[in-house]
């Protein structure tokens, strides 16, 4: 006899999520999740040609994606059971020219640089965004940037150990013009 699987229902761990590591393959689904997100998170400030002109370039995106994984770089998933994203981020040693200015301004060394970090309304009232960022940077001081309303990915930062640091950012050109950031470290 062959037993269904239900996809329903928690593992018999009691799991609802699982995390893992990116395949090449997946690059669409993270580029697709991560645009689903935006259009919630920056909906109050930005407009349809903004989501539009970004969602254009999905192809491209994917395509940058899947060559970075290819190199060895890590994305990490949270799915439910059913193989639905509900959270995603990604992490590197290797700064940003804005955090790489930000740290050096307040004396910060070592530090990881989150480079995205999204989690769905799914993974409310669970403790997905805390594992993504165990498994992107474990214990090391970091920095992430938060930009719109993302409150799932602020407690889940604050949860662990993130802090605000400085005044928020206003980029002054497009297209983040308009979209404030804030740093959040963990030292």
């Amino acid at each position: 006899m062959i037993w269904p699987f239900n996809h329903k229902h928690a593992t018999e761990t009691g799991a609802e999520h699982y995390i893992r590591d990116a395949a090449i393959a997946d690059a669409r689904a993270v580029i697709e999740f991560k645009h689903r997100i935006w259009r919630e998170i920056y909906a109050d400030l930005k407009d349809t040609a903004f989501f539009e002109t970004a969602e254009a370039t999905i192809g491209e995106q994917v395509k940058f994606w899947q060559s970075r994984i290819r190199r060895g770089e890590t994305i990490w998933l949270a799915e439910d059971l059913r193989g639905t994203i509900v959270g995603t981020i990604h992490a590197t040693e290797t700064l940003s020219d804005q955090t790489a200015q930000f740290a050096e301004l307040y004396g910060l060394a070592n530090l990881h640089d989150i480079r995205f970090f999204y989690v769905s309304n799914a993974a409310r009232d669970t403790i997905v965004g805390e594992t993504l960022i165990q498994h992107a940077v474990g214990e090391r001081p970091a920095l992430a940037w938060l930009s719109g309303r993302t409150p799932l990915v602020e407690s889940s930062l604050r949860a662990s150990g993130f802090e605000p640091l400085g005044e928020p950012v206003e980029p002054t050109t497009e297209p983040w013009q308009g979209v404030p950031r804030h740093a959040m470290v963990r030292k």
